[in-house]
């Protein structure tokens, strides 16, 4: 019996082999050379940028602070939060598009044939796990080899942190694939699947693999042209609560709160993924704005979960932005609806921000009236951004130029709304701390984000009036 399996199994791949070549060719040995030379450029900007940075943050701080405040509860609570994060997060990614997505021909005349799946498949599922995996060991080295350089731990720790970035990225490869197969009701897709790669991959039903092949697709388009609506149009998750509420009648300011919060309630996802995000973050920043000492790098950390609750919570920002130009049926003012879609996600944002604040000011002893003052800066700051977000328009023309810099430039259009609120975040906090008069100086750039956030969707209304 094995070995009629083995040579079922050598059949099998011998198969898939040369069904490979007749409809791709060379591209999959070509797709090879083009993973490892990917890796190979990761590893180098690993060694040249990421591994002086992180040991630069470690010695330009107190070590004997820093080493106490990484000890603490607070710190782990704070790690082990951001690992049930992103494991969480890659499992809801597979419900949408997961690890294995083969191209919709291969499916279509592979995958349907009576040969292994787990052997049909197998291709793009070595991918996504070879690259979770060497995500995370890579991210294990950089971040062990810094802090040990740094003086902070010794190599032995550090060794045990490149391992436990390697099992990491294992853990978060296996849970992707497992909201992959899990997506499609039917038996046999327990929690043992996660231990048995083949098995999950023979439980993968087809219809998922041309779900996910056509959301690809979609999705990738759609960010190549600069098209967000598309994308999230392809990613939204049908309503199924609340059906029968109803928005009562009021003010417009007041209607169109109630209709962001319609909203949550119709789609709960969205406001615990905001809400687990957003205290992430503001754990980090309480803990930077009460600790003078903790390097300026952590600013930035927590300002990325931050921006990225909020953003949960600014669905209706995002609405209002993809139909902007549209003759508008409460006969109120562009400004007064822009403002109204951003009062729930900085109201939820203060009260997160304020509440760790406070906690942290227990924790320390006293708050400074500074750190309270920064706190509003950084929620303006993050609603100027998500202003830049929603409503940033088409991307530049010099994106689609031949000359080989548009993916480039694509990217930095992406990654402006981002960039500005790490960037003035971490200015305004590192001058903060230097001196008593520098708050000024935050206030200023973040009433320029916002008026600037202002200024692109009444452009971008005039560009779309009908």
């Amino acid at each position: 019996m094995s070995e009629v399996a083995a040579t079922r199994e050598i059949d099998d791949h011998e198969l898939v082999g040369q069904a490979d070549w007749v409809i791709g060719g060379d591209a999959a040995r070509k797709g090879r050379r083009q993973a490892w030379y990917a890796g190979y450029v990761t590893f180098l900007a690993a060694l040249a940028y990421g591994f002086p940075v992180v040991q630069a943050v470690v010695k330009t701080a107190d070590p004997a602070a820093l080493r106490e405040q990484l000890a603490s509860p607070l710190t782990a609570l704070v790690v082990l939060g951001a690992i049930v994060a992103v494991l969480w997060t890659m499992y809801a990614a597979g419900t949408r598009r997961g690890p294995v997505v083969p191209p919709l021909p291969w499916i279509d005349h592979v995958v349907t044939t009576p040969v292994d799946r787990a052997v049909t498949v197998g291709r793009w599922w070595r991918l996504a796990f070879g690259l979770c995996a060497f995500l995370g060991l890579l991210t294990g080295v950089t971040v062990g080899a810094g802090i040990a350089y740094g003086g902070l731990v010794g190599w032995y720790t550090a060794g045990l942190v490149a391992l436990g970035g390697a099992v990491f990225g294992w853990l978060a490869a296996s849970l992707w694939l497992w909201g992959q197969v899990r997506c499609w009701p039917g038996a046999g897709r327990g929690l043992l699947t996660l231990l048995r790669g083949r098995t999950a991959l023979r439980a993968l039903h087809i219809e998922v693999l041309r779900q996910h092949a056509a959301n690809s697709s979609t999705i990738g388009g759609s960010v190549v042209a600069g098209n967000l609506r598309t994308a999230r149009l392809q990613l939204a998750r049908p309503v199924r609560r609340a059906r029968s509420a109803r928005l009562r009648a009021g003010g417009p300011f007041v209607v169109f709160v109630r209709r962001d919060l319609l909203g949550m309630r119709r789609l709960p996802s969205t406001f615990w993924a905001g809400l687990g995000l957003s205290i992430l973050g503001a754990v980090v920043l309480a803990w930077a704005l009460t600790h003078p000492a903790v390097p300026a790098v952590a600013v930035t950390i927590g300002l990325v979960p931050a921006y990225f609750g909020y953003g949960g919570w600014a669905e209706g920002l995002r609405m209002q932005a993809d139909n902007i130009g549209t003759p508008n049926l409460l006969g109120t003012s562009l400004r007064a609806e822009t403002l109204a879609h951003l009062v729930l996600p900085s109201l939820f944002t203060l009260l997160v921000l304020g509440g760790a604040l406070a906690v942290a000011g227990i924790a320390v002893g006293s708050v400074s009236v500074q750190a309270v003052v920064l706190v509003l800066v950084l929620v303006a700051l993050l609603a100027g951004a998500h202003l830049l977000a929603a409503f940033r328009g088409s991307p530049p023309k010099s994106t689609f130029s031949p000359s080989g810099t548009g993916p480039a430039l694509l990217i930095a259009w992406y990654l402006l709304p981002v960039i500005a609120v790490l960037a003035v975040g971490t200015l305004a906090t590192v001058l903060t701390h230097s001196s008593s008069g520098s708050l000024v100086w935050g206030v200023l750039l973040t009433a320029a984000i916002v008026s600037w956030g202002l200024s692109k969707s009444e452009r971008l209304a005039q560009e779309h009036r009908v």
